[in-house]
């Protein structure tokens, strides 16, 4: 099998002639011969037919003699050859130029027989074989038309140089050699002109439409793609446009048995749906929906609601929301996210269930070594003395017990609520030095310098859940700290707000950690190969605290530049 190269687009589009241009796009068939030629032949052989009518009243020896007849034979061939089957194709051939030929040269010999005479205004219809050829894009054809143009205007100007015309018809004949060329030439020029335009025209309008069927193709594809995609995803996701009318709801909720219970439209449900706040309890108001407050502008992140009975059964839902916007700033969409979490819930349950059991079976027991510690303190004369060095160590473990219980119960509170607050009128700064001094001795073994720096800091706040905030914090920054390093805690009022900061001369975190520094139980791989004493549960617990207040914590950190931890709470 012999493989033939397809044609390029370029040269598919380009218009070279050789007798054969694009006209075999079945678009262009308006300028097709079996068109065209039909269409200027017919009407040209019946005004040449009407001319002849006339002039057989008017001149009939004219229209009877031997020269005319022969004209009158060729234009008819000529008319007869455009009806062949040859003609019916979509391209011009080489040889069709003869037929428009033919009528020119019909002409040559009929005036021949009556240059000057009643002959000379017909010959104008030759404008339209004229045009013919120009529409065939050859400018061969036209230089075929403008040969024969002048052998037309031969007879009249053999004629005018012999003297054989009077004046006015001499005056008629220079009309006619000046101006007949002219005319057929600029005609098919014209033609040709307009039939190229019409044809690139054409061409590009079909390029257009196929850029658009491409366009259409491949938007369709990619929403096939993101349908099946979104179809695939095991959250819910809604797409509203900015009125809040749907445009796309993925199949996890399509299929929702609660949302299409009873044959109900799952959009309407979603709407029209109860839910309750996070306690499970207390109604949301229908105005402060996720669907509402997205389509009012509002940005909702990770909104924990309940779906279903009080006290019955009940699932938990993590709700997000933003409007989308595009790069111009134009809103074009809003987007809706919803993930159940009614099993992670559950488990978070469980597990503070277990911290708290766990939590408080340890408080017994710890609460009776400490009695017995401090039994023996105050006998310490009386003890031997390798007994006695191992007090200062057992009393420093069962503290570090006792703050680890207490952190795992704050912790498991911070998750089941918001942690209760009971306010006081007192100093900040005496909370930090408070602080400072139970965290001296552990300093001291590391020779880590704290630097105390206190202002007054008078305020309205839970002096306890402080006290752990600064424990916490100066805690930290003494365990990450090298050895002869240097602690600084400072506290002040600014404006309406107490401030405590600490920093420290310590490692530093990288960015990486910065992220979940404040989830519970995190520590950072540094901190595990290390090492470091700690369960990962301080700085959860002061973000809570700090949350409970009102307040607000900012980490300020780079690797091996050390830590500054600031915190900010209103005074009232």
């Amino acid at each position: 099998m012999v493989n033939r190269a397809a044609p390029s687009r370029e040269s598919a589009e380009k218009p070279a002639y050789r007798f054969r241009n694009s006209l075999g796009d079945p678009r262009m068939a308006l300028l097709a011969p079996r068109v065209t030629a039909r269409l200027l032949q017919g009407v040209f052989a019946l005004i040449f037919l009407a001319a002849t009518i006339l002039l057989l009243f008017i001149e009939p020896h004219t229209v009877l003699s031997l020269r005319y007849l022969t004209g009158g034979v060729l234009i008819a061939a000529a008319t007869a050859a455009v009806l062949l089957p040859a003609m019916n194709g979509r391209d011009v051939k080489p040889w069709m130029v003869v037929l428009p030929g033919m009528d020119f040269l019909a002409f040559a010999i009929i005036r021949l027989e009556s240059t000057g005479a009643a002959t000379n205004p017909m010959v104008m219809m030759l404008t339209l074989p004229a045009i013919w050829a120009g529409l065939m894009r050859s400018w061969r054809s036209i230089a075929v038309i403008a040969v024969l143009s002048v052998a037309v205007i031969t007879p009249d100007i053999v004629v005018l140089t012999q003297g054989r015309l009077t004046e006015s018809n001499a005056d008629r004949a220079i009309m006619l050699i000046g101006m007949l060329p002219l005319v057929m030439i600029l005609g098919a020029v014209a033609a040709h002109t307009m039939a190229s335009i019409l044809i690139d025209r054409r061409l590009a309008l079909k390029r257009e439409r196929e850029q658009r069927a491409a366009a259409a193709a491949e938007s369709e594809r990619s929403r096939f793609l993101l349908d099946t995609v979104l179809d695939s995803l095991a959250v819910g996701v809604i797409v509203t446009d900015p009125e809040g009318e749907l445009v796309l709801m993925n199949r996890i909720l399509r299929e929702s048995p609660e949302l299409s219970a009873d044959g109900a439209d799952p959009w309407e449900a979603y709407k029209n749906s109860p839910a309750f706040e996070a306690d499970g309890l207390t109604p949301l108001p229908k105005d402060e929906s996720t669907y509402n407050r997205v389509v009012r502008g509002d940005y909702v992140s990770e909104r924990l609601l309940w779906v279903g009975p009080p006290h019955g059964r009940q699932r938990a839902l993590s709700v997000s929301g933003s409007p989308v916007h595009t790069a111009t700033g134009a809103h074009i969409a809003n987007v809706i996210i919803i993930t159940e979490v009614t099993d992670y819930l559950q488990a978070l349950k469980a597990k503070d269930a277990f911290i708290g059991t766990v939590s408080h079976e340890l408080r017994t027991p710890l609460t009776t070594v400490t009695g017995v510690l401090e039994v023996f303190e105050e006998h310490i004369d009386e003890l031997p003395s390798d007994l006695a060095q191992w007090l200062p160590v057992l009393q420093r473990n069962v503290t570090r017990q006792h703050v680890l219980v207490r952190d795992l119960l704050t912790a498991a509170g911070t998750r089941t609520g918001a942690l209760l607050l009971e306010r006081d009128t007192t100093d900040l700064g005496c909370v930090a030095t408070e602080a400072v001094s139970a965290l001296n001795a552990e300093a001291g073994r590391k020779n880590i310098e704290i630097v105390l720096d206190v202002h007054s800091a008078v305020g309205n706040f839970d002096p306890t859940r402080l006290s752990q905030v600064a424990e916490n914090l100066i805690t930290n920054a003494v365990r990450y700290t090298p050895p002869g390093g240097r602690v600084t805690v400072r506290t002040r009022t600014v404006g309406d707000e107490l401030e405590l900061v600490v920093s420290d001369t310590g490692v530093g975190i990288f960015a990486a950690d910065k992220e979940r520094l404040f989830e519970q139980f995190f520590r950072s791989e540094s901190a595990r190969s290390s090492a470091i004493r700690g369960v990962g549960l301080g700085l959860p617990i002061v973000k809570a605290i700090v949350d409970a207040h009102r307040g607000r914590i900012n980490i300020d950190s780079e690797p091996g530049e050390g830590t500054t931890v600031t915190v900010r709470l209103p005074r009232d």
